[in-house]
């Protein structure tokens, strides 16, 4: 058996992996990048690209090249409620025009490839089959490329493999939890009728308190899927690719599909929310993105976070790689949790769960969808809860009893 040793080796190349091994390899560590696919490739995605993670692609010099490729700039959102109640919501401010974008998979991440390829070792068609440990410490992979198995040996190992991450389930600590999972479809459509920088949330009985989106993602193709909660999918006996189809037959969506063309196929597929107390980090091992569970609870936004854990994993990394010995080095990756929920803020993510909660009840969504339409300071106060500035503290009013007194007597 072939091995190469390093001082990382990143297992899954999606943005979590990449943008490890692009920030990894900036603090001069020698990073092994591996996935079981070839790039470029599909992934099963919404291709929402917000704020966060553009700041993410700003900082590794990659923001201009994911804008020279297909892709569309966000910087509106119709959000519409399970009655049939409709508001735009302006996303943009003087510095940012469009703060978000919508990007295929297939384009956002091999950009992050192809930067990796420069400064990293790139291994693709390769699964990774085991974890390498040595007396209780993880150092190592070992992999099969085709009829080929290689070993990897590395000071760290980062499972960044997706939410059934062979590095967690290897190591004891996969965990599904399906009260907290989203699932979700995807499919994309030509010929839908979507305005210009503009994304589409739309809540039914059948998603809540997950809903129906509308993502442009440029070139006249629509990335249009729906989420729900695992177990409530469970609860209702019902297979989410008929949930999918139902919706976009329903009365309030047939006609925007009448003259639709999907390409492909609906494809379904996991997004593990967060779970405070799972293990994340351990003797020469770290778990970031999917891997770890960080997809928001509200949105089902994942990437930001992705990008976050990244970061956070790769300045972890190269601190216990300069420790004085194995315990301090130990010492040092056990502090990558603590700073991954500083940095992803745990606050938010607990607040996100409550408001998922909130979002079971159709008649709070009419209600507040209803309000924001009929007055434009109720539409104000919605709109700055996407702003950066004080956005958590205005989400946390949703939650308060006298929030809903105040807009009730509003006329």
């Amino acid at each position: 058996m072939s091995s190469r040793s390093c001082d990382v080796a990143v297992v899954g190349a999606g943005p979590a992996g990449a943008a490890t091994a692009l920030y990894a390899a900036r603090a001069g560590l020698d990073v092994v990048l591996i996935d079981k696919r070839r790039f470029p490739r599909d992934k099963i995605c919404g291709d929402a690209v917000a704020r966060k993670s553009l700041s993410h692609l700003r900082e590794l010099g990659l923001l201009d090249r994911v804008r020279a490729d297909t892709h569309e700039a966000i910087g509106r959102a119709v959000l519409s409620s399970p009655g049939g109640r409709e508001i735009a919501i302006d996303l943009s401010s003087r510095q940012e025009p469009s703060p978000h974008m919508v990007c295929r998979r297939e384009i956002f991440d091999n950009v992050l490839v192809e930067a990796a390829r420069t400064q990293c070792t790139v291994i693709e068609g390769a699964a990774v089959t085991d974890v390498v440990r040595d007396r209780g410490r993880v150092n190592g992979v070992t992999l099969r490329d085709g009829a080929e198995e290689r070993e990897v040996r590395a000071r760290v190992v980062v499972g960044a493999d997706g939410f059934d991450s062979v590095v967690a389930r290897r190591l004891g600590f996969y965990k599904h939890d399906s009260s907290r999972w989203f699932v979700a479809t995807r499919g994309y459509y030509r010929g839908l009728d979507v305005e210009p920088r503009t994304v589409e949330v739309h809540f039914f009985d059948e998603t809540l308190p997950g809903f129906l989106w509308l993502f442009p993602t440029g070139d006249g193709i629509v990335n249009v899927g729906l989420g729900l909660v695992h177990i409530d999918l469970k609860r209702r006996h019902v297979k989410l690719r008929d949930v999918h189809e139902a919706v976009i037959a329903s009365p309030r969506m047939r006609e925007r599909f009448r003259g639709s063309e999907r390409i492909g196929d609906v494809h379904g597929w996991n997004l593990p929310t967060p779970d405070p107390s799972r293990t994340l980090a351990g003797d020469g091992f770290l778990l970031a993105g999917d891997a770890a569970g960080l997809v928001d609870p509200f949105s089902g936004e994942g990437i930001g976070n992705a990008l976050d854990s990244a970061k956070v994993a790769a300045g972890v990394i190269a601190e216990s790689l300069q420790a004085r010995d194995a315990k301090e080095s130990a010492c040092l990756l056990s502090q990558y949790q603590k700073r991954l929920w500083s940095e992803v803020d745990g606050r938010e993510i607990a607040l996100h769960y409550k408001l998922r909660s909130l979002a079971r009840s159709r008649r709070t969504i009419d209600f507040l969808v209803g309000r924001a339409a009929a007055r434009p300071d109720v539409l104000s106060w919605l709109q700055s809860m996407t702003s950066n500035q004080g956005a958590i503290a205005r989400k946390r009013d949703l939650l308060s009893p006298l929030t809903y007194a105040r807009l009730f007597m509003k006329r």
